[in-house]
């Protein structure tokens, strides 16, 4: 194997295990190649002596993402600066899950990908901490619309009115663990700090942090990753509690 085949195809190995794509390793004439699988997608990488990178299979997400990794290596760039898979696709993956869900929450994804790709990282954090507060506020709507009393529901229109963000979430999470009823079926067994609050937090002192320039701006790239590999579940956590709120009244 020569030099250059080598680390070519480490590189691309590596790209596939980091995304934790299901593969097989197989050694062909002149070639060394992996057979790749990601759902009902199919793809194959060869890695000839040369260098050269081939990418194989009908046209799917996995291919796109396999043949960009392949431009990156033979472009002699960092793969390792390359988005993981799964966070490439979050918008399209969030329409598929949540077929109602709110178009400024996935527009403020996608420029957030667009800028963390770039380099972005203060951006990103700003547009993750836009899309998370637009979802909180629709998730404090269909709560305060689903309070069936006219004066208890003007009670709590009152405490979350024209106040910052942190107050309006502690005064519906007060309200919301007061309530006697609560969603089933959406794994709510735990409180609401595990499922909604930890990411929201995170998403508001970056944007804060982002959009404030008398704080220092310290947010490291990898630290954003790991937060943004959370965000689908996020929403779709929301969303659970939305669609309850539209079919059920708060009981207190």
């Amino acid at each position: 194997m020569s030099d250059i085949m080598e680390s070519n195809y480490a590189q691309m190995k590596s790209y596939v295990e980091r995304n934790k794509f299901p593969f097989q390793e197989k050694d062909e004439q002149g070639c060394k190649r992996l057979d790749i699988q990601n759902g009902k997608a199919k793809s194959v990488v060869k890695v000839y002596s040369t260098g050269t990178i081939q990418i194989q299979g009908a046209e799917s997400n996995l291919k796109t993402a396999l043949t960009q990794a392949k431009d990156a290596v033979e472009n002699e760039e960092n793969i390792g600066e390359m988005l993981p898979f799964e966070i490439e696709r979050f918008p399209e993956v969030l329409k598929e899950n949540i077929p109602d869900v709110d178009p400024i929450v996935v527009r403020f994804i996608e420029e957030a990908i667009v800028t963390i790709k770039a380099g972005s990282n203060l951006g990103c954090a700003f547009l993750l901490g836009g899309a998370s507060e637009k979802a909180i506020y629709l998730l404090i709507d269909a709560y305060t619309q689903a309070i069936p009393d006219q004066t208890m529901r003007d009670r709590f229109v009152s405490k979350t009115s024209k106040k910052f963000i942190s107050k309006v979430f502690e005064e519906f999470k007060a309200s919301w663990k007061s309530s006697i009823n609560k969603p089933q079926g959406y794994g709510w067994t735990n409180d609401i700090e595990v499922k909604i609050e930890q990411i929201f937090q995170f998403c508001r002192i970056c944007r804060n942090e982002s959009g404030h320039p008398h704080l220092p701006p310290n947010l490291d790239k990898g630290v954003l990753l790991a937060n943004m590999g959370q965000f689908v579940k996020y929403i779709e956590d929301m969303y659970g509690m939305i669609n309850y709120y539209k079919e059920n009244n708060v009981q207190f």
